[in-house]
């Protein structure tokens, strides 16, 4: 028996896009309810819960989880085109794999916070602060300007609706991770957390992030679409293994 799936981009984005919304719409509404003055056990406990549940800048919540299976999603439509691309053997295949090796990895640091270990070691050692609050981004910066010139040709290989699309989700996603980002621990350096900035900033952050993932989606779906229109997925089953019948 078989089944074929359609899968839309333009739809498939949409009911991200909208995800994201509620999710953002959430996190303002305990970011509000976090710098809210509350008195007494109960409702401090409750709070903590609603806000560590919700709050795009918390860990192991429900939207940490989100960004983590954006990351995921982006990585296996990386990897499907990779194999669709090995065979027809296109030059770029490797590009393709190593993106989803770097996806995959970002879908693991969002999760498990990685990155979140060298801010101790990188800020006693080099005494940042302002900007650099967060130094890991530095040797982010230098990883992505790298990564940008070693991409040039395969950007520029690519369809030229795929390739400002990949551009602009690149743009919107590093421009949250990095650029508000450091904007942010600016923000902490002088007035700590618990303010309507610093949780203004995340918002921001948080928001291009998971935007700049739900292009990329889009772009991918819409790569594989033009470019492969139907791509077929073989499960091998017990009819198939020559062994079975003996």
């Amino acid at each position: 028996m078989e089944i074929t799936l359609d899968v839309s981009a333009k739809r498939c984005s949409a009911v991200l896009g909208l995800i994201v919304g509620l999710l953002v719409a959430a996190s303002i509404g305990a970011s509000f309810l976090a710098l809210a003055p509350i008195h007494g056990p109960f409702l401090l406990k409750a709070r903590h819960s609603v806000v560590r549940l919700l709050w795009l800048d918390g860990e192991c919540n429900i939207p940490s989880w989100f960004s983590s299976a954006l990351l995921l999603l982006c990585a296996f439509l990386l990897a499907v085109v990779a194999a669709a691309q090995r065979q027809l053997r296109d030059r770029h295949v490797g590009h393709w794999l190593a993106l989803a090796v770097i996806f995959l990895f970002l879908s693991l640091d969002e999760t498990a916070q990685l990155h979140e270990l060298s801010i101790a070691p990188l800020r006693s050692s080099f005494h940042t602060s302002g900007l650099f609050l967060y130094p890991w981004i530095i040797p982010a910066a230098i990883c992505v300007a790298v990564f940008v010139l070693s991409y040039l040709g395969f950007l520029a290989s690519l369809p030229r609706r795929s390739r400002w699309l990949f551009v602009a989700a690149g743009a919107i996603y590093v421009a949250g991770a990095l650029g508000v980002e450091a904007l942010s621990g600016q923000q902490e350096s002088l007035h700590g957390e618990e303010t309507v900035g610093y949780h203004a900033l995340i918002t921001v952050e948080e928001l291009l992030e998971m935007a700049g993932l739900v292009v990329f989606i889009y772009a991918l779906l819409d790569y594989l679409g033009r470019r492969f229109r139907l791509v077929c997925m073989r499960i091998a089953g017990p009819s198939d293994d020559p062994q079975a019948g003996t």
